[in-house]
């Protein structure tokens, strides 16, 4: 499919750590680079000016990482959690979220590969850009004093820079940590002439991640400042702080790759951060035309003539006509070209938008009533008769406007989780739920007294679901396309992704082909890494017929 208005993808030098990458098997890698730009570090970032360039451009570095299509993934791993639905080609969309799910394909050859080699290596470009600012800001502190540095004395304030560079530093790492099985941890200590680098496992990387976080929180919580370089937004130092609770209790539960390690999260720690987090929704605004604030799930992803629908394993436990009971058991039993589309009965009124008539849109999902864009060849089950329409303004305006990136929502689902796993108060579980529930969806409210039910219940709104079940809906109707990879590390976590869908994804095999390593994978019914059933896609036959 011919691209029209992917204004982000761009050829971009790769600005990132040169010849480090090794697989735990070889253990570490001496880091014996010539590195020709070093002798001019100093020189370079010598001018206050560069070095807030450079810093203030680190969240452009971890956003391109995230919310881009080729160079951050993010509708491919929509598509992979069956959040958005699309078969065409492009970044590998078509080959990982058709079933039955295959591995993925990790040579360096891959057309598709820049949904696993645009993640690694922009994050890791920004992870450079991070790490030479606070250099600079180091050696001024160094040779003149602390109030009366170059960077004072231009009129930046040090505290400010040190803690935008440190808090990116730990966005990129902790996507790392997400995304892949291993990686390198890689801050401004290190020296890449002399030091050797051990590619360490997700669990160690996340928690180096949260550190570095944590840095960037002492540090605003210490000091007072304003920071300007999120779009749209002027954070105040307490605002920062409470913005890196929520990222650390975001990425804390995120990283789990399956329900046991899910389960093992330290859930008291996350509700303290929820409770010290944001208070109201993270919205960065683009406002230039997506040339770098551009949020792919925001543009592709609201597009339901021609890229995106929204796919049934997300919005179908909603139906209560039946018609999902049977595009399901058909999915579970193989009989993937049997299923066709069919019309939602709900009382959703996100979905749809009216008791008597499934043809009206809800206020989050549009009608489409066809088969989509989609070559039918490629399979049936990636139609459907609906697609996300909540954030179609920012498609609407040419890539303009507001971004939704963390919301209230997601933090209080978090909330609701812990303490449904920590044998919390079901009624405040409840309360959390009905935020939502009630005020968007129109649905009766959530109780109390309702059965607890357990992290495997299916998704489901009835007013005899579980509050697990009750929860799972709210989590993925209200954060639907907010932030790239959400989705997928969630029903990874719970246990509900398709069977053979990888849980992370392998070092990429272009770098392991530069340093001669030997390439791995992961995925595939029956593969190493790949996803079982779970929970959400059960068939729920107590649903209404």
């Amino acid at each position: 499919m011919n691209f029209k208005h992917i204004k982000q993808m761009k050829q971009f030098t790769f600005y990132t750590l040169v010849g480090v990458l090794a697989l735990s098997a070889v253990g570490c890698q001496d880091l014996a680079v010539e590195n020709k730009n070093s002798p001019d570090r100093a020189v370079a970032f010598a001018q206050p000016g560069d070095v807030v360039n450079l810093i203030s451009g680190t969240w452009t570095d971890y956003w391109s990482a995230v919310q881009w299509c080729g160079g951050g993934g993010a509708f491919f791993y929509s598509t992979l959690a069956d959040e958005n639905s699309s078969s065409w080609a492009n970044w590998g969309m078509r080959d990982m979220s058709s079933e039955p799910r295959i591995g993925w394909d990790n040579s360096a050859t891959y057309s598709r590969r820049g949904s696993t080699e645009g993640p690694w290596f922009r994050h890791y470009r920004g992870i450079s850009n991070a790490n030479d600012a606070l250099q600079a800001i180091t050696r001024a502190e160094e040779e003149e004093s602390a109030d009366n540095n170059a960077f004072t004395r231009d009129g930046h304030d040090t505290a400010q820079l040190r803690a935008f560079a440190k808090m990116n530093q730990g966005l990129m790492h902790g996507m790392l940590s997400l995304i892949f099985d291993q990686a390198f941890v890689f801050d401004e200590t290190v020296d890449l002439e002399n030091d050797v680098l051990e590619l360490r496992p997700y669990a160690e990387v996340n928690q180096e991640a949260i550190r570095m976080l944590e840095e960037a929180r002492s540090i605003a919580s210490a000091n007072s400042f304003s920071i300007p370089w999120i779009w749209g937004l002027e954070l105040s130092s307490q605002d920062m702080v409470k913005l890196i609770n929520s990222f650390i209790a975001r990425f804390t539960v995120q990283v789990a790759r399956d329900e046991a390690e899910r389960a093992a999260v330290n859930w008291g720690n996350v509700l303290g951060l929820i409770d010290a987090g944001i208070t109201e929704d993270f919205v960065p605004v683009g406002a230039d035309d997506g040339s770098q604030q551009f949020d792919c799930l925001k543009f592709y992803g609201q597009n339901g003539t021609t890229w995106s629908r929204a796919d049934y394993r997300t919005i179908g436990p909603a139906d209560e006509s039946g018609g999902y009971d049977d595009w399901l058991a058909k999915m579970n039993s193989g009989d993937y070209g049997s299923v066709r589309v069919f019309n939602i009965v709900t009382a959703d009124r996100r979905i749809v938008g009216s008791a008597d008539d499934p043809t009206v849109d809800g206020t989050d999902f549009q009608y489409q009533g066809n088969n989509g864009p989609f070559p039918a060849a490629r399979g049936y089950y990636h139609f459907s008769s609906h697609n996300h329409k909540r954030y179609q303004s920012y498609l609407l305006a040419d890539a303009n406007g507001p971004m939704p990136h963390m919301i209230l929502t997601e933090m209080h689902m978090y909330k609701a989780e812990g303490m449904l796993r920590g044998g919390g108060s079901t009624d405040e579980v409840a309360e959390l739920i009905n935020i939502t529930r009630v005020s968007r969806g129109q649905l009766n409210p959530a109780m109390g007294s309702d059965a607890a039910g357990s992290s495997t219940d299916a998704q489901s709104h009835l007013d005899s679901a579980s509050l697990w079940a009750k929860l799972k809906h709210e989590r993925r109707i209200e954060t639907f396309q907010t932030a790239g990879g959400l989705a997928y590390f969630d029903d990874r976590g719970i246990g509900d992704l398709v069977t053979g869908t990888p849980v992370h994804f392998p070092v990429p095999g272009r770098e392991l082909e530069t340093l001669g390593l030997q390439n791995y994978t992961f995925g595939g019914v029956g593969g190493v890494g790949g996803a079982p059933i779970a929970g959400r896609f059960e068939t729920d036959n107590s649903r209404p017929r």
